[in-house]
């Protein structure tokens, strides 16, 4: 931008002092740093360039001294008459609000006018210039001849004019140069102005840090300061005084460590987290000095941060003991006062006071210790209990301030030399004592005190004084509770008798009735006051009865009678009452009062007791035919066991031996039976016997019963039967879960009572599959059983009735055993029957039906003889396997115990199955078993033992056998299980 101020002729012009400019006015410079230096960079660029040149602020103030060149420049060169340079930068300040650089052109000069910004505000100008030789005076009078004065000559030999041209030409430099000097001017202000503002900031650092130092040390309160492990920093003079600590015994301490008692650990744990998350914490607890003083403080909790980052917290704490006791008796008194005028019971009244009290008497404890109304014994209530206790006076301090009526402040020697004087017998032998007589008019009521097992317990004069106003206040509050408690226990008494207490006026209206009424009843208050106790009437009680009732309680008889009454929701119910009249004292009947008792219960139970004892003398009658039965039952096989046996002798022939021996064995079997039956409904009572699980084809099931009712079928003498096998075709192959030997007993059970109960017919077994239920019937054409007696016959002991158990003989236990297994495998037992045609029992269970598993067979060689090892400790029960296994071609081994069969499958790997005894010396069977599948995992183990029955069987599977045998041994079982391993 430029401007020609020559044609402006209006204005005189403005003579610059000279002196005024050399005084330069450095004060008003006082942002620039070294102003001399700046001085000297101005001079150079004036030296340099041959252009006067000036830096001014808004108040026409300069920092350089200005040559004649600057005079005559600002003098006449570019302001004109009447004009200041200021006013001339304002007016190009106000033109241009960005304060650019200006080029300007007057009369004889052209100006730069750089301006100087601090902070993106305009300070100031730094302007220079160039003469122009067509306008310059001393250039026209040099040029026309004219004689120059010696300033001028002066001058001259210092002006450098130029012309327009030539002042185009270096425009730029000029411009660049000046920008230079304007940016070190800037920079040089920016850099001082940093400096002031540090020197300041420092001197408010060291005023704060004076002023933080006074406020900390002379603080009325302890501070301490803490890192952000809690540990101390630094503690002021207060803290030393408070907490009897020096600054050496509490630096890099945890403050939690050294003030904050046992009990408040938590506590302080608490407010720690708090602090270490920046929280500000304000509150009020109890701390501990040095020596362990506990003291009450306010404590205020502030963290300190820099640059957003936590780095200590400073804790304030305030000593507020005297205040907090001032105000705890404030509240004990008030808050005594408030809970004699309660209606709290005596024992709820001791453990509020106490409550109160605590914080005062420290691990003293509270106690009340009232005269019984016998004035025999003292009524002792304490924080401990939630009762009161019964004791006599030789039991209690309390004994001695009674008899003195007066306060006793005992420590412990005084406490024996009592004891031993007066032969007290103290449950707890206290430290420390103090009781406060409660006296009304010279009557003492009881004992109020504090008891302790510590000596150290805080009972100062303080507290004494407190105790004893409280023990005034209680005295009172005792008098007016006893008056009180008197008609509470009236009114407890109906309100929580077990029996129904109704209360009416003269003409039979009710007034009263308690809460068991209203349970029994069914009505609520509301609805029968005011109402006859008629509501209450069935209909079967006769009227003579409430005849009778009047008649004896108008004159003051009591009169009892029972009742069948109606409740509200119509239900009948028994009640014994006994009515009484209550008279006024003087002697007129005011009300009636009537107190009843819901026997409707007892009446059931009366009824229960005469069923329950029909049902013993029956179950007695039972029991003793079961009896009869067993006892039957055992001797019969018995008898023909031992008969025979005795009979046999060298004399009889082969034919008559081979006979009795049949019979002996048909009778064994028979007695065997009855011993299995009374044993596996022992071990079922008692829980012994477990489900094992294992899946099966029912086809082979159906072999297995044919078997074994084939042999079922000779054993009852019943080969004139027919005996019928049907199963579902559509299921043949049938895959069925669950317990096949358990599912097989039941059958057998079933189809041994088909056998007994059918003297000519058919029996038929058979099964078939109803929706996901597989059903297993055995059917007879028997005697059948009566419809009334279904249900009976699943129960122990019983059977349809006398003349059958006689007739047919058995235990009474086989359905009662099968009921049971059946319920243990998760099904249940149907039965249809009708007399004199026959029964059918059918069996449900759940099945899972899937395609048969094929099972690989292993071809062995038919020169092979399998070898068999008998582990056996008995000789007798060895030579009987032994002889059994050599008659059908197999090798055998002998094992006399778990040891030695151990070590034999060990040493030979030929044994192709083992038959293992459970019950043997140095190692049993089960033992055996486990270390033999240890050895040979793919060796088939066959249990057997003489113990128990089934139950032993669970018991062998479950350590690894494959099978199990029963003593004693079947033959044909035996090689039967035998083959199914050894093909």
């Amino acid at each position: 931008m430029t401007k020609d101020l020559s044609q402006d002729p209006q204005k005189s012009l403005c003579k610059l002092d000279e002196k005024e400019m050399n005084k330069s006015n450095l004060d008003h410079f006082r942002g620039i740093q070294n102003p001399n230096s700046l001085l000297m960079m101005l001079n150079v660029f004036s030296e340099l360039s041959g252009c006067p040149c000036l830096l001014m602020n808004f108040e026409d103030k300069y920092v350089n001294s200005c040559s004649c060149n600057a005079m005559t420049l600002f003098n006449g060169g570019l302001i004109k008459n009447g004009e200041s340079l200021f006013g001339r930068i304002s007016e190009m300040k106000s033109e241009r609000e960005d304060a650019c650089i200006e080029i300007v052109y007057g009369p004889h000069a052209r100006g730069v006018f750089v301006p100087v910004k601090i902070k993106g505000d305009l300070y100031g100008y730094f302007v220079y210039g160039q003469f122009v030789e067509e306008n310059d005076p001393i250039a026209v009078k040099i040029a026309n001849g004219d004689k120059l004065t010696n300033e001028e000559a002066l001058e001259a030999s210092l002006l450098k004019v130029l012309s327009r041209e030539e002042i185009e030409e270096n425009i730029e430099k000029s411009i660049r140069f000046a920008k230079g000097i304007v940016s070190q001017i800037e920079m040089s202000y920016e850099l001082q102005n940093e400096i002031e503002k540090n020197k300041q900031a420092a001197n408010e650092i060291r005023v704060q840090k004076t002023f933080f130092e006074n406020l900390f040390e002379n603080s009325p309160d302890a501070i301490a300061i803490l890192d952000n492990e809690d540990k101390v920093i630094r503690v002021n003079k207060e803290f030393e005084k408070l907490f009897e600590y020096t600054q050496e015994e509490v630096l890099s301490n945890k403050i939690n460590d050294l003030i904050v008692p046992e009990n408040f650990k938590e506590e302080g744990k608490k407010y720690t987290k708090q602090a270490s998350l920046g929280q500000v914490l304000e509150f009020t607890t109890v701390r501990q000095t040095k020596y362990g003083k506990q003291i009450h403080v306010q404590v205020t909790g502030k963290p300190i941060f820099l640059d957003e980052e936590k780095v200590a917290v400073y804790a304030i704490y305030r000593n507020v003991t005297e205040e907090v006791w001032q105000q705890k008796q404030e509240q004990i008194i008030y808050g005594i006062t408030d809970l004699l005028n309660s209606a709290l019971s005596q024992v709820e009244l001791v453990h509020r006071i106490g409550d109160l009290l605590q914080p005062v008497v420290g691990n003293g404890q509270m106690f009340l210790d009232l005269i019984s109304p016998t004035n025999r014994s003292l009524r002792s209530f304490s924080q401990k209990s939630s009762k009161y206790d019964q004791i006599s006076f030789s039991e209690s301090l309390s004994f001695s301030a009674i008899r003195r009526k007066r306060k006793l402040n005992l420590d412990e020697y005084q406490i024996k030399e009592i004891v031993d004087k007066n032969s007290l017998s103290l449950s707890e032998f206290p430290m420390r004592w103090i009781g406060f007589p409660l006296v009304d008019n010279d009557l003492v009521l009881g004992v109020f005190g504090v008891s302790s097992l510590n000596s150290s317990a805080n009972l100062d004069s303080d507290t004494l004084k407190l105790l004893e106003l409280v023990s005034v206040q209680i005295a009172l509050g005792v008098k007016r509770k006893k008056r009180e408690m008197e008609l509470k226990t009236l009114h407890r008494s109906m309100e929580q008798s077990p029996a129904s207490i109704v209360i009416t006026n003269r003409d039979g209206d009710i007034e009263y009735v308690n809460p068991k009424f209203c349970q029994i009843s069914g009505y609520s208050v509301e609805e029968v006051i005011g109402k006859n106790p008629r509501i209450l009437k069935s209909g079967f009680t006769p009227q003579d009865v409430y005849k009778q009732m009047w008649e004896h309680l108008k004159i003051g008889e009591e009169w009892n009678c029972e009742f069948l009454n109606v409740k509200k929701n119509k239900e009948l119910y028994w009640e014994r009452a006994s009515f009484s009249a209550i008279k006024d004292e003087f002697g007129k009947i005011t009300h009636y009062m009537a107190t009843k008792e819901d026997i409707t219960e007892s009446k059931r139970i009366e009824k229960d007791l005469l069923e329950a004892k029909n049902k013993a003398e029956e179950s007695d009658r039972m029991k003793s035919a079961f009896m009869a039965n067993v006892s039957h039952e055992l001797r019969t096989p018995l008898n023909a066991v031992i008969g025979f046996s005795n009979l046999c002798n060298d004399s009889m022939n082969i034919n008559e031996i081979l006979e009795f021996v049949q019979l002996i064995n048909k009778s064994g079997n028979q007695l065997l039976e009855v011993i299995e039956d009374i044993l596996n409904f022992t071990m079922i009572e008692s829980g012994n016997i477990k489900k094992v699980e294992e899946e099966f084809l029912m086809t082979n099931f159906l072999c297995e019963v044919k078997k074994l009712a084939a042999q079922k079928q000779i054993l009852e003498n019943k080969e004139r039967l027919t005996l019928k096998f049907n199963a579902d075709k559509r299921y043949s192959r049938i895959l069925v879960r669950n317990d096949f030997q358990r599912l097989i007993q039941v059958v057998m059970n079933l189809f041994k009572n088909g056998l007994k109960f059918t003297n000519q017919g058919v029996v038929e077994f058979g099964y078939f599959v109803d929706g996901e239920k597989l059903k297993i019937y055995v059917k007879d054409t028997g005697v059948g059983i009566e419809k009334d007696k279904k249900d009976i016959i699943f129960d122990k002991f019983r059977q349809v009735d006398d003349s059958i158990t006689r007739t047919f003989g058995g235990t009474g236990m086989g359905l009662a055993i099968s009921k049971k297994i059946m319920d243990m495998l998760g099904g249940r037992i149907e039965v249809e029957s009708e007399p004199n045609k026959g029964s059918t029992f059918t069996l449900v269970l759940d099945c899972i039906i899937s395609k048969e598993k094929r099972s690989e067979v292993e071809l062995v060689d038919a020169n092979h003889m399998p070898t068999i090892l008998v582990a056996e400790d008995e000789l007798s029960n060895y030579r009987l396997i032994e002889t059994i296994l050599k008659r059908n071609k197999y090798k055998v081994i002998w094992a006399e115990n778990g040891a030695e069969a151990i070590r034999i499958c060990k040493e030979k790997s030929n044994i192709d199955l083992v038959l293992m005894d459970m019950r043997m010396p140095e190692v049993d069977g089960m033992k055996a078993t486990t270390e033999i599948k240890k050895i040979n995992p793919n060796l088939t183990i066959i249990a057997q033992t003489a113990y128990a029955m089934n139950g032993d069987k669970d018991k062998a599977l479950e350590i690894g056998c494959d099978d199990y045998l029963s003593k004693p041994i079947k033959k044909e079982l035996l090689l039967e299980k035998i083959k199914s391993f050894i093909k």
